[in-house]
């Protein structure tokens, strides 16, 4: 475990966002729990943010953009590594190139597809059960990509 942290503390500190987000989800929403240190958070995905709340909580837009990726179709999740590619997650890209993710969301919940366009505050999804997740939460990730084979570098994200 010390190890880990050594590691940890070595690691340069992220590039932040060049855009400002709204969180996610409505700001009534009751918040458990914020979990920036979690084994789903290393390499490329540092920089990640998972904010623990309650199913069915509406997912909102955090910035104007466009949605390139939505997969919408999954019900399996659990606590292990392999129930990763279980996640039902939307995909935005929004000015200066930026993209974000938000995962977790429930089964049949999109109100989006690829090539809409989006508002910051729109509702998107709900949050539900599906990838690897030991409790509900919404999991929330601002990158950009280093080049043209997809290979991306998470970033620290602004929030207004």
């Amino acid at each position: 475990m010390a190890e880990q942290r050594t590691e940890a503390i070595n690691l340069p500190p992220l590039e932040k966002s060049k855009n400002i987000y709204i969180k996610p989800f409505p700001t009534n929403t009751a918040v458990t729990a914020v979990e920036t240190d979690s084994p789903a958070h290393s390499g490329s995905f540092r920089g990640a943010i998972d904010f623990c709340m309650p199913l069915g909580t509406p997912v909102l837009a955090p910035l104007e953009g466009e949605v390139f990726e939505v997969e919408d179709s999954n019900d399996k999740y659990g606590p292990t590594k392999e129930n990763a590619t279980f996640g039902n997650y939307i995909a935005l890209i929004h000015p200066s190139g930026e993209r974000s993710e938000v995962i977790h969301l429930a089964k049949g919940s999109a109100k989006v597809k690829q090539g809409d366009k989006v508002k910051a505050g729109q509702q998107i999804a709900e949050t539900g059960n599906s990838g690897w997740m030991t409790e509900p939460h919404l999991h929330f990730f601002v990158y950009r990509l280093l080049d043209e084979k997809g290979n991306f570098i998470g970033l620290e994200p602004q929030f207004r």
